[in-house]
């Protein structure tokens, strides 16, 4: 059954029983399927504008009737029908911010593990019976060197096919694995891939050079099988062959990066020699096709934490057979190689001071140094800084409110694509409670007072109309839509997610500090990784309590840290070994296992 999606543009063949969302993951249509395909979360809403809508499921009550009636329907429980046409919202999502957040530092010096060199090779003589290999190998000139059975069994062939008998030869840690007719020194690729669980990142290098050729920044297609890593460990465990559904979507993922790249770039991918992968733990091991089963209980223990060596070809990826493929070293469990990566683009292993990174998702990731020690720990924040928990949250796309300024003359609101508003991103959501904190319309214990109290207080007419009672609990409107249907809430139970997502983070902050001795006024340096550290307000997110009360001239954001560092370590053998080395002298910090944890928790609850 034929499926157009739109405005990509992009036709597929769905198999009978499919629903929308299947299709999409399966043609490379980025839909947030956030609760795997249960019907629950309603952020998978497209447009369906041909096709047989006739059979509503019960899950389509996260729909009006209007909506329904305009063709609405939630794709994750919408079967395909055919000749089906289906329209997704455009937008710039936080996979296309990522694209500008990725800068290598500016005295990074690549040294790549690959190399190429065009050589001339003479014709063998009676006066000279040497093999092809021999004279090549002179002319060569590195010590040690010898050919690979596969650029061997090739040499005939190209010298055959090239009567000038220029060739270029590529060397890779003693070793020539390939061997090309012309001259093709500057066709030198690798890849540094940072695969995130929302999103999926795909840089291309020219390792000759260090320079960046291309970036593709796309929603992970694992997303429609589950919102976080558990939900996906749980999938993978369901049935025989889960696991490797999941990992073949984000290897397709990949090669349509590929692939993409070979069209607007014109690169040929057989001259990707190597690739650099980074994810947190799970995403390492889904990518690697290993069970990933027991990081969801006690202890949490994985399957492996130091960098695993493969090859392209083994994985199915669209590359050079043999291109090396490096998975970087996971911290622990819940720690993984995406935070290795963006510890090396820092000063943190010097451990001389107080500095504190971290990286905020549906996980935050911790890491402190300081008086010699480094450590790390991973809080379970919820997805309520990705949007997913939030009454009327959405990734950071096209009409998500993304910042939000309360003054006596009102609320003024800033919209992604300049357009009406539709939702809320993560920026967004904590810079609307950090107003409303500090405009007292959210007392300390989190609750959103009411008209009348606030009032009381003096608060401006303009901003009070914003407040409105909902049930017993009261609601604040961001946006008024003309209709008063498509208004932009933050309810009290939005309040409530965002209490809970920060006082994890912020617990952990607190005991990583009293591990080893940093105080507010040791503390030198905050360091925020991510798209989102990129996007937030640093004083709304001290005001909320997400980050230590230090001055704002601390607070450091590095951008795509996973993927800066993967780059770097995949142009440079100097910063593979730092980053090793930062894994295993990282020790690790279990909070569920400290006594004190639950006591920090409901303390940071407060605002």
């Amino acid at each position: 059954m034929k499926i157009t999606f739109l405005p990509q543009n992009i036709t597929w063949e769905a198999e009978p029983g499919e629903t929308i969302l299947q299709a999409a993951v399966k043609a490379g249509v980025s839909i947030d399927g956030n609760c795997a395909g249960m019907g629950t979360c309603g952020k998978c809403r497209v447009k369906v504008l041909e096709g047989d809508v006739s059979e509503i499921r019960d899950h389509h009550h996260k729909l009006s009737e209007a909506d329904i009636e305009a063709g609405y329907r939630l794709a994750c429980c919408q079967p395909v029908t055919e000749n089906m046409v289906v329209e997704v919202a455009e937008a710039e999502t936080t996979a296309s911010r990522k694209k500008k957040l990725i800068r290598l530092p500016e005295d990074f010096v690549p040294f790549s593990a690959v190399e190429k060199q065009c050589i001339r090779v003479s014709e063998s003589s009676l006066a000279d019976q040497r093999s092809d290999e021999e004279r090549i190998l002179e002319i060569f000139g590195w010590k040690g060197a010898a050919f690979s059975y596969d650029a061997l069994a090739k040499l005939p062939q190209v010298l055959k096919d090239n009567p000038e008998r220029l060739v270029t030869l590529t060397h890779r840690e003693g070793q020539i694995i390939d061997v090309e007719a012309g001259d093709t020194e500057k066709a030198n690729y690798g890849l540094a891939v940072d695969i995130g669980t929302t999103t999926a990142v795909v840089m291309l290098w020219n390792c000759s050079d260090g320079s960046m050729v291309d970036v593709s920044a796309v929603t992970n297609p694992q997303g429609a099988y589950g919102a976080d890593v558990i939900s996906r460990i749980t999938f993978a465990g369901e049935a025989e062959g889960n696991l490797k559904i999941l990992q073949q979507a984000i290897i397709d993922c990949i090669n349509r990066a590929i692939a993409g790249f070979e069209e607007e770039d014109g690169i040929n991918s057989s001259n990707i020699y190597q690739l650099t992968v980074v994810g947190n733990t799970t995403m390492s091991h889904v990518f690697l096709g290993i069970d990933p089963a027991q990081l969801a209980y006690a202890p949490f223990a994985p399957v492996f934490t130091r960098g695993v060596h493969t090859e392209a070809g083994k994985l199915g990826l669209r590359s050079f057979a043999e291109a090396a493929v490096y998975v970087a070293s996971n911290i622990a469990g819940h720690v993984g190689s995406d935070i290795t990566a963006g510890v090396i683009t820092t000063d943190l292993m010097d451990r001389d001071k107080g500095h504190l990174f971290i990286d905020i998702g549906t996980n935050g990731e911790i890491v402190l140094t300081g008086n010699g020690r480094a450590v790390a720990c991973s809080t379970a924040a919820g997805p309520a800084f990705e949007g997913s928990s939030i009454s009327q949250g959405m990734r950071a796309a096209r009409g998500a409110i993304e910042k939000v300024d309360i003054g006596d003359d009102g609320v003024k609101i800033s919209v992604i694509g300049g357009c009406q508003p539709v939702g809320i991103c993560g920026s967004g959501i904590i810079d609307a409670v950090g107003e409303l904190i500090r405009t007292g319309i959210v007392d300390k214990s989190g609750r959103l007072l009411s008209r009348e109290k606030l009032e009381q207080k003096g608060i401006s007419p303009a901003v009070v109309r914003h407040v409105r009672a909902n049930g017993k609990a009261n609601d604040f409107v961001l946006y008024f839509s003309e209709d008063g249907k498509q208004d932009v809430v933050i309810t009290q139970k939005d309040v409530r997610e965002v209490q809970l997502a920060k006082a994890a983070i912020s617990a952990g902050i607190t005991i990583m500090m009293e591990e080893i001795g940093v105080t507010l006024d040791s503390l030198e340096k905050v360091s925020i990784a991510g798209a989102f550290g990129s996007y937030i307000r640093n004083a709304s997110a001290i005001q909320i309590g997400l980050l230590p009360a230090v001055s704002e001239d601390k607070i450091l954001s590095l951008g795509n840290a996973a993927g800066i560092g993967a780059s770097m370590i995949l142009l440079s053998q100097r910063c593979r070994q730092e980053a090793e080395e930062a894994a295993t002298e990282i020790e690790h910090i279990e909070l569920a296992g400290r006594a004190s944890f639950q006591d920090q928790y409901m303390m940071a609850m407060m605002f």
